[in-house]
């Protein structure tokens, strides 16, 4: 299984917990469509997935950023969240959630750019993550 879709399905199971309704979006042909649709209490919310393997690079692209900061410029709900594996001792595995209006940012500074939150990889808050992306605003 490929890491991101490994991330996927534990991001699946984990928000699933919290009444969370997600549709995994496996899209060839309208490229920038973020990897995962959430119906989270009365909104939906877009999430695109990213896991950073080696390095600080998030490897988004031309058509991701473009689709993020459009759709939070008009304030629709998205998000960034990047899993940064092959943690250390001294600086374990975290998962960090970005907004999409930071895509552009995080595209040229990776994970030098402070994250709206992180957490550590393992023991993973999933419910703070569902109470953040439920209230946070894009804008």
């Amino acid at each position: 299984m490929k890491p991101e879709a490994a991330f996927a399905t534990r991001v699946r199971d984990g928000l699933t917990k919290f009444g969370v309704d997600i549709e995994r979006i496996e899209n060839r042909v309208n490229l920038g469509i973020p990897d995962m649709l959430l119906g989270i209490e009365n909104r939906f919310v877009m999430v695109e997935l990213k896991v950073v393997q080696r390095g600080l690079k998030v490897g988004l692209r031309p058509h991701q950023i473009a689709f993020m900061a459009k759709q939070s410029g008009k304030g629709r709900p998205c998000f960034i969240l990047v899993l940064q594996s092959g943690g250390t001792v001294l600086k374990p595995a975290a998962i960090h959630l970005y907004r999409g209006r930071d895509a552009i940012a995080l595209a040229g500074d990776g994970l030098r750019l402070q994250s709206l939150k992180s957490w550590p990889s393992r023991g993973m808050d999933w419910g703070d993550l569902c109470k953040i992306l439920s209230e946070t605003e894009t804008r």
